[in-house]
């Protein structure tokens, strides 16, 4: 192999090395030698010498990286956080399925067409009877912890 393909071959290893450490990282600091990398191999290709192909790296590394690097975080950064799985129940209304009781300690509520395990928000709540509307204050667990909708609009 000539000095030339050795080059190519050089830069898209480290090309390739550099995306895959970006995959594994998504700091989004590696990509953008990775790209550089693939710039240098194409001046490689065209015959540019190790000096320019040195050179283009480390140019367009920072140029990459100063103009586009807090574009991208910043849009990153407004992407919402979700509740995802048993979270997003809080906040949401159900309604009882199986009494919850004080000598049970806990009965069920359908949200939607899920059914969980709940339990009284607040340990004096009483029992809250098949058909009642609850609204789920928190999540301990995989358990919903209820309180009666009537009780919530005057608390």
């Amino acid at each position: 192999m000539d000095n030339e393909t050795v080059a190519i071959v050089v830069w898209i290893v480290a090309a390739v090395a550099l995306f895959a450490i970006e995959a594994t990282t998504l700091v989004f600091v590696a990509l953008y030698f990775g790209v550089a990398a693939l710039v240098a191999a194409l001046a490689a290709a065209l015959g540019v010498g190790l000096a320019g192909q040195l050179a283009i790296f480390a140019v367009v590394s920072v140029l990459t990286l100063v103009l586009t690097r807090g574009m991208i975080t910043r849009a990153l950064s407004r992407t919402p956080i979700t509740r995802s799985n048993v979270h997003s129940l809080v906040g949401r209304r159900g309604v009882v399925t199986v009494p919850i009781t004080e000598a049970a300690g806990r009965g069920q509520i359908r949200i939607g067409s899920e059914y969980w395990t709940a339990r009284p928000y607040m340990e004096d709540s009483g029992d809250i009877e098949s058909g009642t509307q609850v609204e789920v204050l928190a999540v301990e667990g995989v358990t919903a912890l209820v309180l009666p909708l009537d009780r919530a609009l005057t608390e």
